[in-house]
């Protein structure tokens, strides 16, 4: 008789192995499509013009606004920087002045508050260009936003060079345009952009803040603004002409003394009048104009004034007149592009901001530097089919509507 023994099985422990994936992980690098991309060599090009750009307004930095600061000379190359520095120093002498940055017509809040925190105009300088960069980086997360287009019509601008380079609003509000944009472009808008983006305008200038909320408010999904956008353009209108007009019938209002301070003047005085009593649409047109033009409409007023001030304020004598002389045709080409009509949201925002600076009671062309950096981002972006073709039918006429000797217009109903 046998007997069977049943020897139970084990197995022997398997040596660990290690597995090293061939791909490596994605990392979202910071500007990483400026670092690390490859890229052809035009746009390698540009790269290194947008380097001398960048080197030449370090370079005037150090050529006008630092002897500015130290004293040593006055060249005037950002719009108010001088009166943000002497306003910085002064509370700084006088911590208990409890003076207003803050009033009718005027708001130096968000300068006053950098160069009080930063103290240097070379940190304002560098505080600056990280602004702008970071500015452009969420500018080009927007579809279809071609970088290095936007850099160029960034950098052929002259408003550009001082807002890098000096205490200013200019950049303030390149940045609030730039993240209102990709707020508006979102497709699911959260408060996480535009927070920011009203922070911003508070720190630029409350008008801003204003336009921005009337529109978004027009822009409210459904309304019957976002529907008829020349209907919402209309009322814009309208509402300007009746509210500046009965401020202006009030004796202490601040419109009230400056026509009173400006009666008898130039032509923008006797349009000011003119709209001080409804006439608003009456003088949209010309006042418009010239917030685009500035003194190239004059250009004999500007010469008697060049020969008399010459170049110390380089930004009345050289930016704003180059800021026009760029601003223009780039008003016409999106024109012709097809990047004004109404029914896009950010063409709606460019004519409703036109509107309320065309209001105001003074010229000042640099204001529209908000109006030139919603144009640079249009036509800076490449539209998808889809979207190209959703605005050409939102422009078509209604259905219901047809020409006069239309094939289908003809016979009896």
């Amino acid at each position: 008789m046998k007997l069977v023994l049943a020897i139970p099985s084990a197995r022997l422990p398997r040596a660990p192995s290690f597995h090293i994936a061939s791909a490596a992980p994605k990392v979202r690098v910071p500007f990483g499509s400026l670092l690390l991309e490859p890229r052809s060599l035009k746009k390698w090009l540009f790269i290194w013009t947008f380097c001398l750009y960048l080197a030449f307004c370090l370079g005037c930095f150090f050529a006008f606004e630092q002897p500015r600061l130290n004293h040593q000379s006055y060249f005037r190359f950002g719009a108010d920087s001088p009166t943000y520095w002497d306003d910085v120093d002064y509370r700084s002498d006088h911590p208990g002045s409890g003076s207003s940055l803050v009033g009718f017509g005027t708001n130096l809040f968000g300068p006053v508050a950098i160069g009080t925190v930063l103290r240097s105009g070379l940190a304002v300088c560098l505080f600056n260009t990280v602004l702008f960069f970071i500015a452009v980086e969420i500018a080009c997360t927007i579809p279809g936003v071609d970088r290095y287009r936007l850099l160029f019509l960034l950098m052929i601008c002259s408003e550009t060079a001082p807002a890098l380079v000096t205490l200013n609003k200019e950049i303030l509000v390149l940045f609030s345009v730039l993240l209102l944009a990709k707020y508006v472009y979102s497709e699911r808008r959260s408060a996480f952009l535009l927070v920011p983006v009203l922070v911003a305008s508070v720190l630029t200038r409350w008008e801003q803040v204003g336009i921005i909320l009337l529109f978004l408010f027009l822009q409210r999904k459904g309304s019957v603004f976002q529907r008829n956008p020349r209907f919402a353009v209309a009322s814009v209108v309208a509402a300007l002409t009746v509210i500046y007009s009965l401020i202006a019938m009030i004796p202490g209002s601040g419109i009230a003394g400056f026509m009173a301070y400006t009666k008898g003047a130039n032509t923008i005085a006797k349009l000011d009048a003119i709209q001080a009593h409804f006439g608003f649409p009456l003088v949209m047109a010309p006042k418009i104009i010239l917030d685009l033009s500035g003194q190239l409409i004059r250009p004999v007023f500007f010469y008697n004034w060049l020969s008399a001030y010459g170049f110390t304020d380089i930004h009345s004598a050289l930016i704003i007149p180059l800021f026009s002389m760029v601003l223009i045709p780039v008003l016409v080409i999106a024109y012709r592009k097809g990047k004004l009509n109404p029914r896009r949201p950010i063409a709606l925002l460019i004519i409703i901001y036109l509107l309320v600076v065309a209001v105001t009671p003074f010229v000042q062309p640099r204001y529209n530097y908000f109006v030139y950096v919603l144009l640079a981002l249009e036509l800076a972006k490449k539209e998808e089919p889809e979207e190209e073709l959703e605005f050409k039918e939102a422009a078509a006429p209604s259905p219901g509507w047809l020409a006069p000797g239309h094939a289908e217009g003809t016979g009896s109903y």
